[in-house]
């Protein structure tokens, strides 16, 4: 059963697989028809055209057969039918004409086939021969190949992962990795992120990405700038030089006293109140168990088949 759940509905043609003639009874057949497989082999809706080459061979080496060629596309939907082109429309064997298949924005997502018809104008019996086409829904899915290492860190220690993007029925396209929720949430959050945030997948080999998760760790706070030694140093001539007054004169000792302190007082107090303009966060990660989920997302809106994934982290 189709899905549905995305907002562009994906349509995907695989290859040609049944080759069925149908003719009356016992009825002459003058010519086959083989199909190469559709390339791509997953188109969006109103994106790429997917296109075949049908080969037309004269059977058992009969001369040159003309034949005409036209194909119809069931089910037929009331918008959005995709069309089909055959060109050259006649062709005369040996001949490759090409089948063309075009979606448009409004074709919904379903099994189609495609039926050309080969006519021989000149025959008296109609040879027709039905090409029956499959067709499936185009998918990718996000795992993780490596599992996280480690589990459980230290503020300020980073963990990695590695996720695979494996295409599904021939799908091509970028893929956009994200963690779309850390929880819990904290101050300051843990981070991830993927190198590289955008892969691009082919129909036929996955694509790798590595997951980075960081912590902050504790930094030490801004020790304030003072002038505290430089007024020691001020302080320390200040009495050296009241060292060298005269003893007997109490009057120039006190006044060089109080010189003093006026030295000290002015120098100490602006120091004290000095802090550094470049002062740094104290805060770290918080101790806890974190949950991401990792989500993805392609150029038309189309998310993994296969939901999101969630690693897990423990700071302590």
């Amino acid at each position: 059963m189709l899905k549905s759940q995305h907002s562009v509905r994906p349509l995907a043609i695989l290859s040609v697989t049944l080759l069925t003639v149908l003719s009356a009874a016992f009825a002459q057949q003058d010519f086959t028809m083989v199909a190469s497989p559709v390339s791509p082999a997953a188109v969006f809706p109103g994106g790429q055209a997917a296109t075949a080459s049908i080969n037309v061979s004269a059977l058992n080496s009969m001369n040159a057969v003309n034949v005409d060629l036209t194909c119809q596309v069931t089910p037929v939907q009331t918008t959005g039918t995709p069309t089909c082109v055959i060109s050259p429309a006649s062709v005369t064997t040996p001949a490759n004409p090409s089948l063309t298949i075009t979606t448009s924005s409004t074709t919904p997502s379903t099994l189609y086939t495609v039926t050309v018809t080969g006519t021989d104008p000149s025959g008296t019996l109609p040879v027709a021969v039905n090409l029956t086409v499959l067709s499936a829904v185009p998918e990718y899915t996000v795992t993780i190949t490596t599992a996280l290492t480690p589990t459980s860190v230290h503020a300020g220690s980073t963990a990695t992962a590695v996720l695979s993007v494996t295409p599904i029925n021939g799908y091509t396209g970028t893929v956009t990795l994200s963690c779309s929720t850390i929880t819990p949430t904290a101050t300051p959050a843990p981070t991830c992120a993927f190198n590289p945030a955008s892969v691009a997948v082919t129909s036929s080999a996955a694509a790798t990405s590595t997951l980075t998760i960081s912590t902050t760790g504790p930094k030490a706070a801004a020790i304030p700038h003072t002038n505290i030694f430089y007024a020691m140093w001020l302080s320390g001539l200040a009495l050296i030089a009241l060292g060298f007054g005269t003893v007997e004169n109490r009057r120039n000792r006190v006044l060089s006293l109080s010189l003093l302190c006026i030295i000290a007082a002015g120098v100490f107090l602006p120091a004290c109140n000095t802090s550094s303009t470049s002062s740094t966060s104290t805060t770290a990660t918080p101790k806890n168990g974190y949950s991401f989920t990792i989500s993805a997302t392609d150029a038309h809106s189309l998310a993994p088949s296969n939901g999101t994934q969630t690693v897990s982290l423990t700071v302590n």
